[in-house]
């Protein structure tokens, strides 16, 4: 007869399978965007593989995102409780930079498992780029507190996330009305 597993080996196994199943989404999603680049389109590849566009992007994106929040630095933003959010004005690696850079956000809870970078854009320039590393904070009002590392070097970056499309220092002009965005990694 055998054992049955404790709950710390089944916590364990489980742990396994998960990592397991992220790098097999990873692969998948960049055979995705390898066939969407030489197909030449969302809509080429969709007809090519008999899906929907919609159903291509979204396996597109399995492997994980980058959310890129727009900011203007040219007015100070504090909430309810005094706490500053957006530019703080301070060094990017300061501890009050950091707290304006990992809360408090509405995102979709579905996104917990794939976002892995966060980087901000200020007056139309990218300034800064942090890991999302750990479990997520929720508010009584549904917002996100992310765990954010300290800001990443243009080398970090690259090496890191080789096919996110930008470096610290690239222009990405806001758009009007456009607060984040989401990029594919």
């Amino acid at each position: 007869m055998t054992k049955m597993p404790d709950l710390d080996e089944l916590v364990k196994l489980l742990d396994q399978v998960e990592q397991e199943q992220q790098g097999l989404r990873g692969k998948h999603a960049h055979l995705m965007r390898s066939i969407v680049h030489k197909a030449g389109g969302v809509n080429q590849a969709a007809e090519l593989l008999g899906l929907d566009p919609k159903t291509v992007r979204a396996r597109q994106r399995a492997a994980g995102l980058a959310l890129v929040l727009y900011r203007g630095s040219n007015t100070a933003k504090v909430d309810l409780d005094g706490r500053v959010y957006g530019e703080t004005g301070l060094d990017e690696a300061s501890e009050a930079q950091r707290e304006a850079d990992r809360k408090w956000f509405n995102l979709a809870r579905t996104n917990e498992g794939l976002l892995h970078l966060v980087v901000y854009v200020a007056d139309g320039r990218l300034v800064r780029a942090r890991d999302v590393e750990g479990k997520w904070e929720w508010n009584e009002d549904g917002k996100a507190a992310l765990p954010v590392g300290p800001p990443l070097t243009s080398a970090e970056l690259a090496q890191k996330y080789p096919t996110f499309p930008f470096a610290i220092g690239h222009e990405l002009p806001m758009v009007r009305g456009k607060i984040r965005e989401y990029v594919t990694l």
